[in-house]
């Protein structure tokens, strides 16, 4: 039984630990502990569930769920230091991005009938450069970081708007 529901039971503490981040003061070592959890639990998740042969589509859906939670609590907790420490325009971008995620979640629900959060190597990556923003923090190549980082989620979301768009349901990306 714990075999069968390990994967998702990282994934669920990944939900409590963003819950707990949330109340933590920015850019400090609590924070920075809890924050690796994350992104720890992240990587274990899928891996337990791909060598015990316990990958499901729910466990897809609830990784895909969490990550969206635990980026979105990252990108409240941080904001106020990128509007503050990168260019004007960054914050603009960013905001551009998250309108147009939401938007895709919107449309790949009405049209795939689905949660579509696909777990590709470009969103895979996306997900690895936003993990280490708050390492930036302090560095002078902060904007540079976040405008890479920019165009990484926008050609990941180009991907996601083809799958979107094109005919057919199969969703050959699954890793959980």
């Amino acid at each position: 039984m714990l075999k069968k529901n390990l994967a998702n039971l990282i994934t669920l503490t990944r939900i409590i630990a963003t819950v707990v981040f949330l109340f933590l003061k920015v850019l400090t070592k609590p924070f920075y502990m809890v924050y690796v959890w994350c992104g720890l639990s992240d990587v274990l998740d899928g891996f337990v569930a791909r060598s015990t042969g316990t990958a499901s589509s729910f466990g897809s859906k609830l990784d895909s769920v969490s990550d969206l939670f635990f980026y979105s609590a990252m990108l409240y907790k941080i904001w106020p230091y990128l509007h503050s420490n990168t260019s004007a325009y960054v914050p603009v971008l960013i905001n551009a991005i998250i309108f147009y995620r939401i938007l895709l979640y919107i449309a790949g629900g009405f049209i795939k009938k689905t949660l579509v959060s696909r777990h590709t190597y470009i969103n895979k990556i996306t997900g690895l450069v936003m993990f280490f923003l708050p390492f930036m923090a302090g560095s002078r190549y902060l904007t540079a970081y976040c405008l890479f980082n920019l165009a990484l989620g926008y050609a990941a979301s180009i991907s996601e708007t083809v799958y979107i768009f094109r005919k057919g349901n199969k969703d050959e990306n699954c890793d959980h």
